[in-house]
Formats: structure tokens, C-alpha cells, sequence
């Protein structure tokens, strides 16, 4: 091998090694952001989870017992009018404008959050 030969393949420049670090570092940075996402979504999705029991549970609580709920818009007022209707017998049981029934699963819902909340002290201590 000619010495001019050498000399160029010894000058010649290597491979930046940085770079591919640079990229391994930035891999990794994804890596952990998407854990980190999967992590809080996953902590939404049980929160939305019970935040939904909990209204499920307060309807209940204001409709009653053997019955469902019916949703429908007031042809006069244009707002919503909730009926709990007997399950047996599709008679309805009551009645409540929209905003009446709001503040009423409003208010029982923080009487079920207060439920839940004891529960899990006696849990606590039992």
C-alpha cells in the first residue's frame, strides 16, 4: 500500500459518533415522555371512571328505586325535562325541569362523595 494512501485513510473522517449518541439520548427522551403520557392517561381514564359512578349512582339516588330516566325537550320551553318512569309500569313518577334537576344530582352527589369518602376511612381503619 502506497504511504499517500495510508495518510489519506488515516485523515479520512471517521464516523461522528455524537450524533448517534444524540439520537440514542432523544430515543430514550421519547421513550420516557410516552411512558409518562400512557402513565396519566391511564390515572384520567380511572378518574373519568369514578366521577362517572358517582353521577350514575346520584341519578339513581334522585329518580329512585325500579326506575329509569328519560330525557326529553319541552316543545314550550325548549329546555330539557328529566321524568324518572317506573320500570314496570312506564307510569312516570316525577318530574323535574332541567336546572332543578341539575342542583338536585349536584347535591346528592356530594352526599355519595362523602359515602365514598367514609367508606374508605372505615376501610382505613378496619
Amino acid at each position: 500500500m502506497d504511504v499517500n494512501a495510508l495518510a489519506q485513510a488515516q485523515a479520512a473522517p471517521r464516523p461522528d459518533r455524537a450524533g448517534d449518541q444524540r439520537n440514542e439520548a432523544l430515543a430514550q427522551k421519547r421513550r420516557e415522555l410516552t411512558q409518562d403520557h400512557i402513565a396519566r392517561t391511564e390515572d384520567n381514564k380511572a378518574r373519568a371512571s369514578d366521577q362517572l359512578a358517582e353521577l350514575r349512582e346520584a341519578v339513581a339516588r334522585v329518580t329512585g328505586a325500579n326506575t329509569r330516566l328519560s330525557i326529553s325537550k319541552s316543545e314550550n320551553t325548549h329546555s330539557f325535562v328529566y321524568r324518572a318512569i317506573d320500570v314496570d309500569t312506564g307510569e312516570v313518577v316525577n318530574e323535574w325541569p332541567q336546572d332543578i334537576f341539575v342542583n338536585l344530582v349536584r347535591g346528592v352527589r356530594e352526599d355519595v362523595k362523602i359515602d365514598v369518602d367514609a367508606g374508605l376511612m372505615l376501610d382505613h381503619v378496619a
